[in-house]
């Protein structure tokens, strides 16, 4: 009788359980990585493109995404809306790599590719789609697609049987190419680190966090123009513009931009913030309006809640219920739509308002802010950014014309404007009982007097006087 002994599987090699888990792990840690990065160092990216958006939680809305790539691009945009949270870019994005990265190792190790070799082919998928996202233009639909062609090799590969695996890849290639279309790559480059800082500025400033916005301006050796514009903005709000406006040379006001065919998009972008803190609702509108024009697909929530916000301070009742009609649709934007209408701070503002009866013709912006101060003399944001164009602009005439008409029954006694009157004042060869009537800061007087013996000194290099003997006059449209 023949004694047929059980074959038994010989053990594990030491090592060799905790060897196979080494793969996740790795997995693991390139998540962890990649959310650190995109969260303490690329965050401005996801609010950015969260704002250039507008996706409404409507069955009428949903039912517009047709065409090849549908659900990629329902799903990305979905996500996308959450990236106005603090947090929720980057673990959005970290989890759509990490799931993308670990549904393709788990594949291509089914399909008996080397553990190792899989785990690269996963790791370097998931860090070039990682890099794709450094461009704040790449959507997140471009991962979710990747992320759903990964799961379809998966699903191909849990198919054991060569036929059947044959037959399901070939099933699920045109349902991946309707659901979520052919893989979109982006762009190989480094990150935007210039474009992150402006985008920090610019949503800090959004956000309502000005003591940030400065901060983070004068961190800069160099600010560019667009930082300066919103370093100016919160200035002006302060009361303090005049008081900085010669911190950094030359400035941006934004006061001698007009939009049109050749104004860069960013500019365009931004025109709306500088008209709304003037008080004009309808050039303020107008900006809005073009700024959503040149949005991707035409639409910028950011901008929508701005054309609400004009014409709740306008008055204009049913144009205002039209935005927030589509921000009640909003994941982010919802609590603020019910409450925006009864808020106090609009309230305030529609005391700023052009009340002027007079079409414009032009964005002139020295004509904005002359009627916003016939509406209102007490508008000392308009006032101050009037006052402090004229003077970057060297315009001495103006500058003392508007001085007298706005300033007359409501002193604004500041030191840039004092240095100003003393060079008017010397011009004119105006009388002693002049000069006392209109410096009325005692060390201005001494230090003008001083700086005309050293005239063009750097020891004078904070004055007025300085710059306008120094500095070069901006460019007027």
């Amino acid at each position: 009788m023949q004694i047929r002994h059980r074959r038994h599987d010989a053990p594990n090699k030491p090592g060799t359980a905790a060897r196979g888990w080494l793969p996740w792990l790795i997995i693991c840690l390139w998540a962890v990585a990649c959310w650190a990065f995109f969260q303490l160092a690329y965050a401005y990216h996801f609010f950015y493109q969260e704002q250039n958006q507008l996706f409404l939680c409507s069955a009428d809305y949903v039912a517009t995404y047709r065409g090849t790539g549908w659900l990629a691009r329902l799903t990305g945009d979905y996500l996308t809306q959450y990236y106005y949270y603090l947090y929720a870019g980057a673990i959005i994005l970290t989890l759509t790599l990490t799931a993308t990265g670990t549904a393709l190792f788990a594949g291509l190790k089914r399909w008996k590719l080397n553990r190792w070799l899989a785990l690269a082919v996963a790791l370097v998928v998931i860090t070039v789609q990682a890099v794709f996202h450094l461009r704040y233009d790449y959507p997140l639909s471009g991962s979710i697609a990747m992320l759903g062609w990964t799961l379809l090799v998966l699903i191909s590969a849990i198919a054991r049987r060569k036929w059947v695996s044959a037959l399901v890849g070939v099933a699920l290639v045109p349902l991946g190419i309707w659901l979520l279309g052919a893989p979109r790559l982006g762009k190989i480059a480094g990150p935007e680190w210039m474009v992150e800082r402006v985008l920090a500025i610019d949503n800090e400033y959004r956000f309502g966090n000005y003591d940030k916005v400065i901060s983070l301006v004068e961190q800069e050796e160099n600010p560019l123009p667009e930082m300066k514009f919103f370093y100016n903005l919160v200035m002006a709000q302060r009361g303090e513009l005049p008081d900085r406006l010669l911190r950094y040379v030359p400035n941006e006001l934004g006061t001698l931009h007009r939009i049109g065919p050749e104004t860069p998009l960013y500019t365009i972008k931004n025109m709306n913030e500088l008209y709304w803190v003037l008080g004009d609702m309808t050039f303020t509108e107008r900006a809005a309006m073009m700024a959503n024009v040149f949005s991707a697909d035409n639409r910028n929530v950011r901008m929508v809640k701005r054309l609400a916000e004009c014409n709740i301070v306008s008055g204009d009742t049913l144009a205002a219920h039209k935005y927030l009609r589509l921000l009640e649709q909003t994941v982010a934007y919802d609590d603020w739509a019910r409450q925006a209408p009864t808020s106090a701070f609009y309230q305030q503002k529609a005391q700023m308002r052009n009340l002027q009866d007079t079409l414009a013709v032009t964005d002139n912006s020295h004509f904005i802010m002359m009627q916003l101060l016939d509406s209102n003399p007490n508008n000392i944001v308009a006032l101050d950014y009037m006052l402090c164009t004229e003077l970057l602009l060297k315009d001495i005439t103006n500058f003392k014309r508007d001085y007298d008409r706005y300033c007359a029954s409501h002193p604004r006694q500041k030191r840039l404007y004092q240095e100003a009157l003393c060079i008017w004042l010397a011009g004119s060869d105006a009388p002693a009982e002049q000069w006392q009537e209109l410096i009325v800061m005692p060390d201005v007087l001494q230090r003008f007097q001083q700086y005309n013996q050293q005239r063009g000194s750097q020891a004078f290099k904070d004055t007025y006087w300085y710059y306008f003997d120094k500095a070069q006059t901006p460019m007027q449209p």
